[in-house]
């Protein structure tokens, strides 16, 4: 029986600990590696045996995109779920509390949840790391999802302390209440080529272009900045809260690798 690893990934982060979890398990079990956007667009939504999610940590719990996908998914089937959440800084979170809920309502129970603190993408907030402590977060990373495989291996049931779940719980709802305002200041520089490639790799196919060739977001932003971080003439910015900041994407994954697959 396979293995059906889930994963959300803007820039990366939680695609690399996904394909690395993936080969780290392979030895002992066949693994299918699918992303939240290919499984609603291929109703790949009904998974048997063991399941992971691996999503980044978003508004302080799980990305909107995920909370649409998991109310979508059947887990009557799943005989062990778990979850690995990629986050910048995962003290502040209900991420957990929040997915063993949601997984319970589709016919699931949450066994087991790790986080795996890796590099802060969210450049609103601040900007990104330097080389040196990028490579170091990377490298931690990689050593703690080798302690993770093992314990998902031996089936483990694992259930972390949030200490700051509640406040995370509000501060999260503020997003969900008005989603429509997270594009607000989303808005593409005179830099900006037309080339399209925020309109492929947006996962909710929020943009289009103009008739000029600019890109124009639709209100439905989950904020996960694919857009912003893949540009390649860094023409995206998020009002001034972006400006002068560098972009990221996670070394070892190509852009190609982040794109939504074409239905047959």
């Amino acid at each position: 029986m396979s293995m059906t690893l889930y994963y959300l990934s803007a820039t990366g982060n939680s695609l690399q600990m996904a394909k690395e979890l993936a080969l780290q398990l392979n030895s002992e079990e066949t693994v299918r590696l699918i992303s939240v956007p290919d499984a609603l667009k291929n109703g790949d939504l009904q998974p048997v045996g063991p399941v992971g999610f691996i999503f980044p940590l978003h508004f302080f719990a799980l990305p909107l995109l995920a909370e649409t996908f998991l109310a979508k998914i059947d887990l009557t089937q799943a005989d062990y779920t778990f979850s690995v959440i990629t986050a910048g800084f995962h003290y502040i979170s209900n991420a957990f509390a929040e997915l063993s809920l949601l997984v319970e309502k589709v016919g699931g129970s949450l066994n087991a949840a790790f986080y795996i603190d890796m590099v802060s993408v969210y450049l609103p907030l601040g900007d990104l790391p330097s080389e040196r402590k990028t490579e170091k977060k990377l490298l931690a990373a990689k050593k703690r999802l080798t302690k993770i495989a093992a314990q998902i291996h031996q089936r483990d049931n694992v259930h972390p302390i949030e200490f700051l779940s509640w406040p995370s719980k509000v501060m999260h709802q503020m997003v969900q209440k008005h989603p429509e305002k997270l594009d607000e200041d989303f808005l593409a520089m005179t830099s900006c080529t037309g080339c399209g490639l925020c309109v492929q790799i947006c996962p909710k196919q929020n943009i289009h272009l103009d008739d000029q060739h600019v890109p124009v977001w639709q209100h439905e932003c989950t904020q996960c900045l694919a857009c912003l971080h893949s540009c390649p003439a860094q023409a995206i910015e998020i009002g001034q809260k972006t400006q002068g900041k560098r972009r990221y994407r996670h070394p070892d994954i190509t852009l190609k690798e982040l794109l939504p697959l074409k239905k047959d």
